[in-house]
């Protein structure tokens, strides 16, 4: 038997065509795909999650600080296609997405993946006909801020220091304690906001490091993620405002 004939390699649908002499509907078979077609499908999503296998695309410069940001743990992020709130379980680094857009930063709708012979791992692993294997050993592979800038002993400390004053899993217990009215939660709240807002101009002033590797670094800021509690932030001069977002119900 041919190995496109085989049961588990064929699609069959009824169709409306034709009949089999027997008066049966005839079947269209169609094969299973079972390599990259370069559809785009994918990169349009979003950018891919790097693992340890793409640190060399940073050291020849394929990838650079400026194409990267990082998903620290416990950030709420938005799944692909069905688009709930989910915490990151983990450290991710992914490539960025195109400016108000979520398609990958290196996809063109008409060139495609303008880095495809050297695109990371999960690219090249990524397979749209069986996609629950993205996920196998993640946790194990993960690229971490750790690995690319492991010689640079300051960051490392002042990564350290920002997860320390402005994780998500102390913001997310403050909100939900600030859910059950506990007025202490809003400074805290406020805290790891200002901090997370301090260190970035810090970093750049004291050490000259570029505005476009701070998400990378320090990951995205809390001014622009904290919606996905339910709040905004607004800015009257140095201070900060914490107001709830206002759903269409409520409008």
């Amino acid at each position: 038997m041919r190995e496109e004939d085989k049961p588990e390699n064929r699609v069959e649908i009824l169709t409306p065509q034709g009949l089999e002499s027997s008066g049966a509907p005839q079947k269209m078979r169609m094969k299973k795909r079972s390599h990259c077609v370069r559809c785009g499908s994918c990169c349009k999503g979003g950018g891919p999650v790097l693992t340890k296998g793409d640190l060399p695309l940073f050291l020849s410069g394929i990838l650079s600080h400026e194409t990267a940001y990082t998903i620290r743990e416990g950030e709420l992020v938005r799944t692909e296609g069905d688009e709930e709130i989910f915490a990151a379980p983990m450290e991710l680094i992914k490539i960025r997405e195109k400016e108000g857009a979520r398609g990958c930063f290196f996809h063109g709708e008409e060139a495609g993946c303008a880095i495809y012979e050297n695109r990371p791992s999960q690219c090249r692993a990524y397979k749209c006909w069986a996609p629950e294997d993205l996920l196998t050993g993640l946790e194990k592979e993960r690229l971490t801020r750790k690995e690319i800038f492991g010689s640079v002993g300051i960051l490392l400390e002042i990564i350290a220091r920002h997860e320390e004053k402005s994780s998500y899993g102390r913001l997310s217990a403050a909100f939900e304690r600030l859910a059950q009215g506990s007025e202490d939660a809003v400074e805290e709240i406020m805290d790891a906001l200002q901090y997370d807002t301090y260190v970035r101009p810090f970093l750049t002033e004291r050490f000259s490091v570029p505005g476009e590797t701070l998400d990378l670094i320090l990951g995205r800021p809390l001014v622009e993620t904290v919606n996905a509690f339910g709040f905004r932030i607004e800015r009257e001069g140095d201070e900060y405002i914490l107001l709830p977002i206002e759903t269409e119900e409520q409008k």
